[in-house]
């Protein structure tokens, strides 16, 4: 084997590495095995979901009495992109949210596209998240039931951003409070400053 060969099969390994990584975590969460979900991140990792903004290490007890009150929500998620620089990784990941929800009698199947941005460091030699952020770009809603129609009325969406509006709209029906600053596809402005950010914590490597 080359040199260079060598240097392509090492860095292969570090993408996979990151990939199995962001995989696990949100395996872990949706299985409940907390212990593996809580050693994917590091202690002062930071999370901003749809309904948590916060330190990594109240965040799995947080997902717990979340999955209590509102049980049966899955991810899918798909590594797509992993930027390293030495001890340094940002990895962007194609994912689906979906879950199951019955409003006004009416069961609901409902599906939210979108990218989850990591930061990852290496600590010790091992691989760890800093950071969870999600990226939303459109959301989908329908009656599990063909024959029945949703139970509410398109105006009383309007007030929500179109790259999560039906998950906003769910949540408040749940007795959660939504945030509207989220990261979306849908502010593009936004998003472009937040990748610039994160490039430039990337470059920043020692």
């Amino acid at each position: 084997m080359t040199p260079k060969q060598e240097d392509r099969l090492l860095a292969m390994l570090e993408r996979e590495e990151l990939f199995d990584l962001v995989r696990r975590e949100r395996f872990a969460r949706d299985q409940e095995h907390w212990d593996i979900m809580a050693d994917c991140f590091h202690p002062d990792a930071h999370i901003r979901t749809s309904w948590y903004d916060g330190n990594g290490v109240d965040y799995i007890p947080a997902t717990k009495k979340l999955m209590e009150k509102s049980p049966g929500g899955k991810h899918w998620i798909f590594p797509g992109l992993a930027r390293i620089n030495s001890s340094r990784a940002l990895v962007e990941s194609p994912g689906v949210i979906m879950n199951r929800v019955t409003i006004g009698g009416v069961e609901l199947e409902y599906q939210a596209f979108c990218r989850y941005q990591n930061r990852a460091e290496r600590r010790d030699d091992v691989w760890r998240l800093l950071t969870f952020e999600v990226i939303f770009e459109r959301d989908t809603v329908r009656p599990c039931d063909p024959g029945k129609r949703l139970p509410f009325a398109w105006e009383e969406l309007e007030r929500f951003r179109p790259s999560y509006r039906f998950l906003a709209y769910l949540q408040e029906s749940r007795g959660f409070t939504p945030s509207h600053e989220l990261l979306g596809d849908d502010r593009p402005n936004e998003l472009r400053a937040f990748h610039e950010t994160e490039l430039r914590w990337l470059r920043e490597a020692a």
